[in-house]
Parts: C-alpha cells; sequence; structure tokens
C-alpha cells in the first residue's frame, strides 16, 4: 500500500497520454471533475476502496456535489479550525477539512490522500480520528472524517485562554495517556513502523465527551523493512516540537515522534506554548550565563536540571505526585540523544502507571 504514495509520478502520466491521445475526449467531454478526480490520484483511491472489501473502516469517494450540500456552501457558520467545516451526510455529522493552497501542489495534493491512507489503516484505534473518505473532484482534495465535536486540544490548553472550558490535570492525563496508546498503535500496528511527524496539541482533536483523537497524517513516513530511520525532508513543522536529529541531519526515526510528544506533554504540564516555555527557559538561562541563547530545543546538553526546576515552578494546579512523574518523563522524551528516550509503548505503560497514583 505504501508504494502507491512513490508511483504518483507515473500514474500522473499514465493519466497524461490517456488525455493527450484523445481517447477520453472522443467518447466524452472532460469536466474539471473528473479531470481533477485522475490527476488528485482518483485511480489509486479506488484501489483503496476495493482493498478493504467491505472489512476495518471502509473508506468512500464523496462527489464535490454531496460535499457542498452537505456543508451548505461552506457556510462560515460551519467553519470550526484549521480548515475543518461541519456538515451533514445522510443524517450524519461530519468533518471536511477544505484548505485553500494557491498554486496547489503536488506534494500537498499527495499529503491528503497520505492522509487518508494511514488513517484509514489506523482506524481500529479509538483515539485515531477515523476517515470516512474524501472528494477527489476538486483542484485541492477533500478530506471528510468523523465529528470532532469539541475540536483541537489546543483551544483548551493555554493560560492566557483559561476559563470555563479550561481542562483539568485530571482530563489531561487522560488525554496524554490516549494519545500515548495512538502513537504506539502507530509505531507498532503494521508490518512497517509509521512515523507522524506532526504530534502537537493542534492535530489532537477531541470528541464530545472529550476523548482524544490523533488527526493529520499528511505528514507521517515509514520505516523501511530491516531499517530503523528514514531521512526526509522536514517540511513544515512547529517550533520546539522537532527533535534535534531531524531538524540538523533529517533523520527520523520512532524516538522523533517521542520527542515531539514530550513537547505536548511539557505543555498539557503548564499550559504553555512550546515557543513560550523556550523563551522563558532560555531567557533565565542566558541571565546566568551572560550571554544570549536562542536555541530550538527543550533540551541542551546540560540544562535538566535547570528544565526540571523550571517544570516544578509552573506547572498546573492538581495531583503533585502526579504531576512531578509526569514532568521527569517529559524530560526523557527530550533528551537530546535520541538512544536515551523511551520508546511510546514504554511511555504509555508510564502513563497508565501514573495515572494510578492516589
Amino acid at each position: 500500500m505504501w508504494s502507491w504514495f512513490r508511483i504518483h509520478k507515473k500514474e500522473k502520466k499514465k493519466i497524461h497520454n490517456f488525455l493527450e491521445n484523445g481517447a477520453l475526449l472522443v467518447e466524452e467531454s472532460i469536466t474539471s471533475e473528473k479531470r481533477h478526480f485522475l490527476e488528485n490520484g482518483g485511480l489509486l483511491l479506488e484501489e483503496l476502496i476495493t482493498s478493504f472489501n467491505g472489512r476495518s473502516n471502509p473508506i468512500r469517494s464523496f462527489s464535490k456535489k454531496e460535499l457542498k450540500r452537505a456543508t451548505d456552501n461552506y457556510n462560515q457558520d460551519g467553519f470550526l479550525h484549521q480548515g475543518w467545516y461541519k456538515g451533514t451526510y445522510e443524517d450524519r455529522v461530519i468533518l471536511v477539512k477544505k484548505i485553500r493552497q494557491y498554486p496547489p501542489s503536488q506534494e500537498y495534493i499527495g499529503q491528503c490522500i497520505k492522509d487518508v491512507v494511514v488513517a484509514s489503516q489506523m482506524s481500529n484505534h479509538k483515539n485515531v480520528l477515523k476517515p470516512l473518505g474524501c472528494c477527489l473532484e476538486t483542484e485541492i482534495p477533500l478530506l471528510v472524517c468523523e465529528f470532532a465535536a469539541r475540536g483541537s486540544l489546543s483551544d483548551y490548553m493555554y493560560e492566557e485562554e483559561i476559563g470555563p472550558s479550561y481542562l483539568s490535570w485530571e482530563s489531561r492525563l487522560r488525554i496524554a495517556t490516549e494519545i500515548a496508546d495512538a502513537v504506539t498503535y502507530l509505531h507498532n500496528g503494521t508490518s512497517k513502523s509509521i512515523i507522524h511527524r506532526a504530534i502537537n496539541c493542534r492535530n489532537i482533536l477531541l470528541d464530545e465527551h472529550y476523548v482524544a483523537k490523533l488527526s493529520n497524517f499528511g505528514h507521517s513516513i515509514s520505516i523501511p523493512l530491516g531499517e530503523t530511520h528514514v531521512d526526509a525532508d522536514l517540511s513544515t513543522f512547529y517550533t520546539g516540537s522537532v527533535a534535534p536529529e531531524s531538524k540538523r541531519i533529517r533523520r527520523f526515526t520512532e524516538k522523533t515522534d517521542v520527542y515531539s510528544f514530550g513537547a505536548v506533554l511539557f505543555e498539557i504540564l503548564t499550559g504553555k506554548r512550546v515557543s513560550n516555555i523556550l523563551k522563558e527557559v532560555y531567557s533565565v538561562l542566558a541571565e546566568k550565563r551572560c550571554q544570549l541563547l536562542n536555541c530550538k530545543f527543550l533540551m541542551i546538553e546540560d540544562n535538566e536540571e535547570d528544565i526540571r526546576v523550571y517544570l516544578k515552578a509552573n506547572i498546573i494546579t492538581g495531583n503533585t505526585e502526579q504531576l512531578m512523574a509526569c514532568a521527569e518523563l517529559a524530560i526523557r522524551c527530550v533528551k537530546v540523544n535520541p538512544e536515551e528516550r523511551p520508546s511510546m509503548m514504554e511511555v504509555a505503560k508510564e502513563l497508565r502507571r501514573i495515572t494510578r497514583f492516589q
């Protein structure tokens, strides 16, 4: 299935030649919807749909008209966040992701298709946002997923946005455990380990009961069988959530996701954005060392104790034993040396152990 991502150019050439010789044009006029469907990998999607053969969580191909009707022509009243629109299809509430990127790049279109394919592979897990399908009749593919009524975790996390919806420590710990389980499944649920590469609070959605749903698999990448890492472009990531080895030499392993998850734990523990944590930590260090530090990583070789002191002074209110144990886990996750970081399976196991603290 993963080879599909690598034959997009060949598929596109085949389609171009088919259109070029006029065979299709003779039989019927080509609509823009049909052309976009072919260019966006519609044939590959049909293969994917067929491959499920009614098993697991089958996905479907939506038409442009169906989604326009479902979202009331993408009415702004239904706009939620990050390009997601609320819609109703066959009496079911759905999410439709409509991103405006012009001109649309083949890389982005490939990410949309990959999002559907990877999420479909992972859809049996209760903490993965389930894809229902996509529409390839538009210039940029539209993604259709189950509805996540509460939106993004980032909407409930940060101290500057404290209000009635601000999450308690108990809810934060539960959500962290759920996402750790989902990432563990991503790493171990198929023959090839899949690296998410974009784990952050914006890509964690919440259903009506605040159950966490990992989303946005467009940047994900698989590690070839027999290998321990893969080298790839960095693409677009958030400051502070990228592992040092990925930033410096473009190397990705399972421990890359562990680092990003550690950054999420820092935000969960403090109610602060990683970008703000970096500013606060390194401004203090700069004063102590009488020099300017501008670091993009949570941990540098000799500042572990400084990070520990910062967390102890800035953690939110809650069960102190749980908070401090989780702080130690977060520090382990963002170690500079990836070999010193725990696996996601170990992280999930430790979080469940912490949950049992009274």
